[in-house]
């Protein structure tokens, strides 16, 4: 639990508010039940955390384009110009620094608002045992990523599988944690460029045997 309510309830004093996920959107909406303050201009990370800001009736200023991640995001105009400007980063613990970093370089002042905690399941995943024979496993961070190795018992049919992330860069951290088999990498986040990634590699695994 997290003792967020009145940390959320004084975004007025933000000038932008940036959301990093669909789930920083969940668990922040509910502590605004009049909406944001007008002069809050909202960024997202993404765009089911822009559906998800839509879906709330929360308008959106800035959505990240060409990649979807941090770096794109930092590529629009409105945060460039964020001299002297107050902005809040809404988002789970922990994560990566490049947003606050960046924008701490360009002049403004940063601060987190960390809504929600990634926890490592308490059951073991001793049952994936029985699935052996997948084709690909689905990954949708590194943490999820760290998680899975952490709770499989048996890492060597693991690592043998094939895997599917939405990011080079939990792609990256995938091979250097061991997976040795095909990587794919979707072209951006979501479930509709996962699953088209996942059908492109499996029509072409055919066509190789």
């Amino acid at each position: 639990h997290f003792e967020i309510s009145d940390t959320l309830a004084a975004l007025d004093q933000y000038d932008i508010a940036i959301f990093i996920s669909a789930n920083a959107v969940q668990y922040s909406v509910p502590h605004w039940p009049n909406g944001l303050p007008g002069h809050v201009k909202v960024a997202a990370v993404g765009n089911k955390a822009a559906a998800c800001l839509h879906a709330h009736g929360l308008p959106v200023d800035v959505l990240a384009q060409r990649g979807y991640n941090s770096e794109a995001l930092l590529d629009a105009p409105l945060l460039h110009a964020v001299q002297g400007k107050q902005i809040a980063i809404i988002r789970g613990v922990g994560g990566r620094e490049l947003l606050a970093k960046t924008l701490s370089r360009r002049g403004a002042k940063v601060n987190y608002i960390e809504v929600y905690r990634r926890l490592l399941p308490e059951q073991a995943l001793s049952t994936v045992d029985n699935y052996q024979n997948c084709d690909i496993i689905t990954v949708t961070s590194q943490q999820g990523l760290r998680n899975l190795i952490a709770l499989c018992n048996d890492k060597e049919w693991l690592f043998n599988t094939a895997l599917a992330s939405n990011s080079q860069r939990t792609a990256a951290l995938a091979r250097e944690l061991g997976f040795t088999r095909d990587i794919v990498v979707s072209s951006e986040p979501g479930d509709e460029a996962m699953a088209a990634a996942i059908a492109n590699w499996w029509q072409s695994k055919n066509k190789a045997r």
